[in-house]
């Protein structure tokens, strides 16, 4: 699932910030209350829901609350896990990375953690596949004066909540640079609304798990995808 705030104009982007608001209050809301607390249609509120990624305006009403947006799978191991990520595939969102990957001069990744080994390797294969300048951002600091206004400044993040990713969007926004966080998990907690963000799944690994500690499982499944997909475009 493909989150895009960055997408919407002056009343999607009001229509959002009026909900936002009223979601803190009330925990659930008919799509019917929702236009008429906004003063748009319910068919516009369908439409803008849709616009920036969410299946319906339920799921959406379910992002602003904080909830999960499918109810958890009662799974028994990693690999059912993994299972579920397979069966929900989303191969659009492999294209889209892709894509930009091709159109932008350079790319610039970025994880904390155990996620920068991941990023190592994506981009050592990078650099076997794309004539582009890939450099990978062994710390937070040095992103600033990497980053020029045909640049790609990807993220990556199993749960995004053991760090601020607030800094990096707001820097890549000066420069002018194409910026995406992929999250494997979905984080309704996170603030960074007007930023273009990749859910690879609407699961959770154990809660009680800290980020070291968690798996990279996914993450690296999506990263071969992406290679895949860029190594055939090559061919």
């Amino acid at each position: 699932m493909r989150l895009q705030l960055d997408r919407l104009n002056e009343l999607e982007t009001q229509i959002h910030q009026t909900l936002s608001d009223i979601s803190q209050e009330r925990p659930s809301m008919t799509i019917t209350e929702a236009a008429e607390a906004t003063g748009v249609s319910p068919s516009k509120i369908s439409k803008f829901v849709k616009k920036i990624g969410f299946s319906g305006y339920k799921e959406y009403f379910r992002f602003l609350t904080g909830k999960e947006l499918v109810k958890k799978k009662k799974l028994n191991s990693e690999f059912a896990r993994i299972q579920d990520f397979m069966e929900n595939f989303d191969a659009e969102t492999v294209s889209y990375l892709a894509e930009q990957i091709k159109t932008h001069d350079k790319i610039i990744l970025f994880g904390y953690g155990p996620t920068s080994i991941c990023m190592e390797y994506f981009g050592y294969k990078l650099t076997y596949i794309i004539d582009k300048n890939v450099i990978q951002a062994t710390q937070s600091s040095m992103i600033p004066s990497l980053l020029t206004e045909n640049s790609l400044l990807l993220v990556f993040t199993v749960a995004g909540k053991f760090a601020q990713f607030d800094h990096l969007f707001e820097e890549a926004k000066r420069h002018r640079t194409k910026a995406l966080l992929i999250i494997e998990e979905f984080n309704a907690s996170l603030n960074l609304d007007q930023q273009e963000i990749i859910y690879l799944t609407k699961s959770h690994q154990d809660e009680q798990l800290n980020s070291h500690e968690k798996t990279r499982t996914v993450l690296m499944m999506f990263i071969e995808e992406v290679i895949r997909e860029l190594s055939k475009q090559k061919g």
